[in-house]
């Protein structure tokens, strides 16, 4: 879709921010439509009762506005750890949100500074630079932590022990979650560093979103029920001018999140935190290092550093989309050679050794992830600069005419 389209789309859709949140049934078929790699659902067993969580990787743009092709009207901006909880009967006891995907200004069409720049400001906070942190609630009353994508990772953990010794936040939580309102919150903590540095560990409350309409409400109309909750720091400087002129000099913090009066959300980056984290755009003239921080999940803080005219945005679109083709391309094979395994590791081995999908289907077999081994597949293919171009160049790949290294 070309730019046009998408401020046409955009134009139309300004005066009010909707929220497509989409039902079980329309996750899974996002799923299946680009080969379980770009969106992606992971199930869990939390005190008997089974939770699935839907997550993206390598997902572009037109990936969320566009999942599933034959039916237009479906939006995939709520996939990132999108939770549904069921009964034991298997009926749905509950869907609870996270965040709705939001971008870097200048990251994709509907943020860029041209598009954005007239909008009126609601309000700005100061970006945490942690995990994002929620809660759900099971058919038993019982209250469990998450992070974005498991209740069992080291962050889940953390965030579960943070809940179980403070009784305030016990309260709060429950409180919002007895009233379909879904707190947000970022860990931070000096074990969980990802650029800036915590001296303290904490969870530190986001937003507060209507888990039935999607709508982000006003956590200051909230105040009585937050009892010393530690809240996410309001910026004074609420204008978009001003918080690009202060991100050139900002040190101390990863950046801003920015919502407007219309509900659209963005994120701006100080260039002092894009540089600690390397995001350096000297990478964006090798093709092997776009195809690295495509795969690495980097590229979208790397665009948010380049001008929305800049041609190189058109080199990295038709890379991030061989590799999604690619990506779905490898898969799909795999799944069609691992038809015919009946079980027999060995017959397996002698009838198909010599089939190039073999090593992705054996690997399934023997409980590998297949989409990581797809991915390092790729990155062990595109490693050195000359190898990158190659690949490129036979997958179609026509760069756009502008110096390079």
């Amino acid at each position: 879709m070309k730019l046009m389209k998408y401020q046409i789309f955009l134009e139309s859709n300004s005066n009010k921010h909707a929220y497509y949140i989409p039902s079980y049934e329309e996750c899974r078929e996002m799923c299946d439509a680009n080969g379980n790699l770009i969106f992606y659902e992971t199930k869990h067993m939390v005190d008997g009762y089974n939770v699935s969580i839907f997550n993206y990787r390598l997902a572009s743009y037109n990936n969320f506005v566009s999942p599933i092709e034959t039916k237009p009207q479906v939006k995939a901006f709520e996939m990132r750890g999108l939770s549904f909880v069921f009964n034991k009967d298997s009926s749905l006891f509950k869907r609870y949100l996270l965040l709705d995907k939001f971008f870097n200004m200048d990251q994709t069409p509907c943020s860029l500074y041209s598009i954005i720049k007239d909008f009126k400001i609601k309000n700005v906070y100061v970006k945490e630079d942690g995990s994002v942190a929620s809660f759900i609630m099971l058919p038993n009353g019982k209250v469990v932590a998450k992070s974005k994508a498991s209740f069992d990772s080291d962050q889940a953990k953390e965030i579960q022990k943070i809940y179980d010794s403070n009784k305030k936040l016990q309260k709060f939580v429950t409180w919002c979650l007895n009233n379909d309102i879904n707190p947000v919150f970022e860990y931070v903590s000096p074990r969980n560093r990802i650029v800036i540095p915590y001296k303290y560990t904490d969870l530190v409350l986001l937003r507060v979103r209507d888990n039935n309409t999607g709508e982000y409400l006003d956590i200051n109309e909230y105040i009585d029920h937050l009892n010393g909750i530690t809240l996410a720091v309001p910026e004074n400087d609420k204008s978009l001018d001003g918080l690009i002129e202060l991100k050139s000099v900002v040190k101390d913090i990863e950046g801003w999140v920015i919502q407007f009066e219309n509900g659209k959300m963005i994120k701006v980056k100080g260039d002092h935190y894009c540089s600690l984290h390397g995001l350096l755009t000297d990478s964006l003239n090798r093709e092997n290092d776009i195809i690295e921080l495509i795969l690495d999940e980097k590229i979208d803080d790397v665009l948010a550093q380049i001008p929305e005219d800049d041609l190189r945005r058109q080199d990295i679109d038709a890379i991030s989309k061989i590799i999604s083709d690619e990506m779905i391309s490898m898969s799909n094979k795999t799944d069609e050679l691992l038809l015919k395994y009946k079980g027999d590791r060995k017959t397996f081995a002698l009838e198909n050794r010599k089939n190039p999908y073999f090593n992705f289907a054996i690997g399934v077999v023997n409980g590998k992830d297949k989409s990581e081994m797809i991915k390092f597949d790729i990155q062990k293919n595109t490693k050195h600069l000359m190898d990158a171009r190659k690949w490129l160049d036979d997958k179609g790949y026509k760069k756009v005419d502008i110096p390079r290294i």
